[in-house]
């Protein structure tokens, strides 16, 4: 194999060491959040906790075995291994795009289903306020559309420093409502997911390249061992 050959064997390489790394530390936050988040089975309508965690833990394992096998076909020079992780990357390539052109046309629409989905868990906080809960916590919010919501009696959750198991009306007043703090959220990340995502799009389409060239290369140096 040519310098150039060696060359794009290693880099291919260290790039899929680096997503194996990367796929350990989400299966393993993935699994941690399973066994400690409480099972929402009566929120079957909307992303709950644990459905996040699932999503990370089976994209921890899909990008392990992805790397995994980059890194053997690389490493051992495999072209089968190779262009099976060509196939799979492609895949991952396109699926990305599409997904990351239907986050630029209709974010306004995903950002009126989180806004839904924060009505669902307002709507069902009687029944398990376990979830409005971590909300107001995780945004540090308060009420739907702000702390006079709860009238006169503030959850525990409204505030930092709770009092006998609520908060008093100084420390809420200056909370958002949870719709004003999660569309915040969505308006300050949406960019960064749509430009993060075209930087690892970036990145698979090189390895996808370097795969190809690296997996034709050793198809070549095959036969010309074989005559």
């Amino acid at each position: 194999m040519d310098c150039g050959g060696v060359f794009v064997k290693y880099v291919l390489f260290i790039f899929n060491i680096l997503f194996v790394i990367c796929g350990i530390l989400l299966i393993t936050f993935g699994s941690i959040m399973v066994s400690t988040i409480k099972d929402f089975s009566n929120f079957d309508d909307i992303f709950t906790a644990n459905s996040v965690a699932i999503i990370i833990l089976v994209l921890g394992c899909l990008i392990f075995l992805v790397a995994f096998m980059g890194c053997c076909g690389a490493i051992r020079e495999d072209s089968c291994c190779l262009t099976s992780y060509s196939v799979v990357m492609l895949i991952l390539l396109i699926s990305q795009l599409i997904l990351i052109i239907y986050v630029w046309i209709d974010h306004v629409q995903i950002q009126q289903s989180l806004e839904k989905i924060v009505q669902t868990i307002w709507d069902q906080r009687q029944t398990d306020s376990l979830l409005m809960d971590t909300l107001q916590r995780s945004f540090k919010c308060c009420g739907l559309h702000g702390y006079s919501d709860y009238l006169l009696s503030y959850p525990a959750s409204c505030c930092d420093a709770p009092s006998n198991s609520s908060c008093g009306i100084t420390q809420v007043m200056l909370r958002p409502s949870c719709l004003n703090a999660v569309d915040s959220f969505w308006d300050t990340n949406v960019n960064i997911i749509k430009y993060a995502g075209l930087g690892v799009t970036a990145v698979e389409l090189v390895a996808f390249i370097f795969a190809c060239c690296l997996a034709n290369q050793t198809r070549n140096s095959q036969r010309r061992q074989n005559f």
